[in-house]
């Protein structure tokens, strides 16, 4: 259904990106939307979003993580 209606996906999970990625839809996950809510205003910085949700516990990798301080 959100292939045939051009929607993007969110997952964060690598082994259903990788089914997803395969079946050619759109996707994002958790950091691409907290990007894009940062990019339209709805939030003031992704990165700090990160770290609270690192700090509860979300995997984020150190590499993903220091890319997107160095995006701000």
């Amino acid at each position: 259904m959100a292939n045939q209606k051009g929607l993007t996906v969110v997952i964060d999970d690598s082994k259903a990106r990788k089914v997803a990625e395969n079946m050619g839809l759109k996707l994002t996950g958790t950091i691409g939307v907290l990007m894009r809510a940062e990019k339209e205003g709805l939030i003031v910085s992704a990165p700090d979003k990160v770290k609270e949700l690192k700090e509860k516990g979300f995997y984020v990798s150190e590499e993903l993580f220091e890319n997107l301080q160095r995006f701000k």
